[in-house]
């Protein structure tokens, strides 16, 4: 998914009929703002608004109306109205663009694991689309050049066949969605591979009857601190097989765990530590009440600035929850922030009450000069989420880290962060 995104972004940046960088922004947070919008009316509307503002053409700037085109698609998918969606996928003239925006619809149906029979359809649709135009040098977008056209086609495959298997699996396919994540890690690297792709392919792998593989593509990802909960999970599954003992399985684990923290805190004391004041500030929780940092002196604090639309926070969050019940003389304030848009309290609630976690969550406010800029986040200079800050008992910063990589990655460096912080 994070490539696919990445393909839509380069369509935007790449527009040479904007004469001036700020054109591409004010273009850019237009489509911004649309993809953010739930009613697909109006984003019909503002299509045809940024269509007379910016006086598009049809043929000469079929690229920006295929970006328009997809993202009011996905909004009508959002909304359940699949006819609509189909519409409008229709309308993105480019074969490149379109499947784009069909990977970004059956992963939105995935994530949100509704509709699994339309989104095993729509990822096949996707899947059998971009092998039709694989050598078909006319379907390469005129934002990509023509040098760079193989390099975007492989870079595509990955996203396409994933998402087509993870549609399979989840409609009980195992032995054909392991033959097309196959295909979507073909000649990728290890540390190209995301730790979502790996769980699934673990997982396929096990379901298969094909645990060596499984247990080889596990043990090396846990040994170098970069496994997610649930890779060390099926792991611990694979070390249960193999040892007859789920006391050594632990024991085999621990050890491991316990090295890479001795080396994320070897690493941390030699390049990381910092010594700023922490800025004070006041937030009121989703329940109204106020609370500052200068009321938890004496004590280490992680902030953590996160957002209910970033999906590293969200996918950070299983994470933050292990170490924060690890950690219980350290306060976890959880800040929601660059939270626009209508009713955002009612979001982040909404949030909670789905999720029952993170738990001290202050909500992060507008500047009166800028509502673009939200105080605290402008206070700390946060330039992305998530974004975390140990603090130690008098007030200052010893740590900061933005990001996210994986479950393990993240434990071992905030638990490493937090013991090196209860020193001073």
């Amino acid at each position: 998914m994070k490539t696919t995104k990445i393909i839509i972004s380069a369509l935007i940046i790449c527009m040479p009929w904007i004469s001036s960088a700020q054109g591409i922004i004010k273009f850019e947070n237009r489509v911004q703002k649309m993809s953010k919008e739930t009613n697909p009316q109006k984003n019909v509307i503002e299509l045809q608004s940024i269509i007379s503002d910016y006086n598009l053409d049809p043929i000469k700037n079929a690229e920006e109306l295929d970006v328009l085109h997809g993202t009011v698609a996905l909004s009508y998918l959002a909304s359940g109205n699949y006819p609509m969606f189909e519409q409008y996928i229709k309308a993105i003239k480019n074969k490149f663009n379109q499947t784009s925006y069909m990977n970004m619809g059956t992963y939105d149906l995935l994530t949100r694991k509704i509709d699994f029979d339309y989104a095993l359809s729509l990822a096949k649709k996707t899947v059998d689309l971009y092998e039709s135009y694989i050598d078909d040098k006319a379907a390469r977008p005129i934002s990509i050049p023509e040098e760079a056209w193989e390099r975007w086609i492989k870079m595509a495959a990955y996203p396409y066949y994933e998402t087509y298997a993870s549609a399979l699996y989840l409609n009980h396919e195992a032995q054909k969605a392991l033959m097309y994540e196959e295909k979507a890690l073909q000649g990728k690297k290890s540390e190209e591979i995301m730790q979502s792709s790996l769980e699934l392919y673990a997982e396929l792998l096990i379901s298969q009857g094909r645990t060596e593989k499984a247990y080889d593509i596990l043990i090396d990802r846990v040994n170098i601190g970069n496994s997610s909960l649930k890779m060390n999970d099926l792991l611990k599954q694979l070390l249960i097989i193999r040892t007859g003992s789920l006391d050594r399985s632990t024991a085999i684990l621990d050890s491991i765990q316990s090295n890479t923290s001795v080396n994320y805190k070897d690493k941390l004391l030699k390049e990381s530590v910092k010594d700023e004041l922490a800025p004070n500030f006041m937030l009121s929780d989703v329940n109204g009440k106020e609370i500052s940092l200068d009321d938890l002196k004496g004590k280490v604090v992680v902030l953590d600035f996160w957002a209910t639309w970033c999906a590293p926070c969200i996918a950070s969050m299983p994470a933050m929850k292990k170490v924060s019940g690890k950690q219980p003389d350290v306060v976890f304030i959880f800040i929601a922030t660059q939270e626009q848009g209508k009713d955002p309290l009612s979001r982040i609630r909404a949030y909670l009450k789905k999720n029952g976690f993170p738990l001290n969550v202050l909500i992060d406010t507008p500047s009166k000069t800028n509502s673009d800029l939200f105080s605290t986040a402008n206070l700390y200079r946060i330039n992305a989420l998530p974004t975390k800050f140990v603090i130690d008992k008098n007030g200052k910063i010893r740590f900061i880290s933005s990001g996210f990589s994986s479950d393990t990655e993240l434990i071992n460096e905030l638990e490493a962060m937090i013991s090196i912080t209860k020193l001073y």
